[in-house]
């Protein structure tokens, strides 16, 4: 908001001088900044898709920070007529939720054999196994409806947003990436006798690449509250489960690490821009770290 002036006041005898305006408060010109389309306004908000200066009556609230009245109408234009439905805004989430789903029942009620046919089993993937460091993350506890209720709530929250910002191909890498990270996590340091499931790793990355998104935007107090939010919410969920028995802790940091990579990469924050190529690039890069580290444990698998 502008700063006024106070002015002193005391004795109300007459002076012969004429009484000399206030000083004006000294400003350096690069400190303050004025909305774009009200010129007269002081801001220090920007939109959060095309880092345009606005102030309070321009800003319109967006599902990550705000954007400007010309963002808004540019995304109108192109937005399907069914915007609130997520198979029309999220189309990758959407289609990832119906496959768990699908899978899930299949496993709890048709073929349960499918669950150690595809689930992580180590000494398997030690054997050359390596599709089950992808398969799990579209697999759950078998009748534990909380497993994929959680994981799948979880995924409708967030996953549009990182969608919508990243784009539909590179969320669906991201997704891959981060889920084969937390289960290369899991199986180069974790027991040798379990069976991992679960889409967590995966949505751990998915929010690691949003605190990315975020943490490039964070110019904005509304961007650094909800960035702090996510921030709580993944320190809670670790803390959970490294309290709670059968919670797969290392896929969820794996999966953290690569989504936070690949966000890295994919992200295009105002002032910076990747050239496509090294964003690939980029993302191969962390893919190749969770091969790596797959190999290692693999040349020095004894499990005892």
């Amino acid at each position: 908001m502008p700063r006024g002036y106070e002015y002193p006041y005391g004795s109300m005898a007459c002076v012969s001088t004429t009484p000399e305006p206030p000083a004006p408060t000294s400003v350096e010109p690069e400190e303050m900044t004025y909305c774009y389309a009200h010129k007269d306004t002081p801001t220090r908000l920007r939109c959060t898709r095309c880092d345009r200066l606005i102030c309070g009556r321009c800003a319109i609230p967006a599902s990550v920070g705000q954007h400007c009245p010309e963002c808004v109408a540019e995304a109108q234009k192109s937005a399907p007529k069914v915007r609130s439905a997520i198979r029309a805004t999220a189309p990758v989430v959407f289609t990832i939720l119906v496959i768990n789903v699908v899978v899930w029942l299949t496993q709890s009620f048709v073929y349960r054999d499918l669950t150690f046919r595809f689930g992580a089993i180590p000494i398997q993937i030690a054997a050359g196994e390596w599709y089950r460091l992808l398969t799990p993350m579209f697999l759950h506890a078998p009748v534990a409806i909380w497993h994929i209720g959680f994981n799948s709530y979880a995924l409708f929250l967030f996953g549009p947003n990182v969608e919508q910002a990243f784009g539909h191909v590179k969320f669906l890498i991201l997704y891959l990436i981060a889920g084969f990270s937390g289960s290369a996590m899991s199986y180069a340091f974790g027991s040798c006798a379990s069976v991992g499931v679960g889409a967590s790793g995966a949505i751990f990355g998915v929010l690691g690449a949003l605190l990315v998104f975020l943490y490039n935007r964070r110019r904005s107090t509304f961007v650094r509250a909800y960035m702090k939010n996510v921030v709580f919410l993944i320190v809670i969920n670790l803390v959970i489960g490294q309290i709670m028995p059968n919670i797969d802790n290392l896929a969820h940091l794996g999966g953290l690490i690569g989504g936070l990579g690949v966000g890295a990469a994919f992200d295009n924050p105002p002032g910076r821009k990747f050239p496509a190529g090294v964003q690939a690039l980029l993302a191969a890069a962390v893919l190749l770290a969770a091969v790596g580290l797959v190999m290692w444990r693999t040349s020095n698998f004894v499990c005892g």
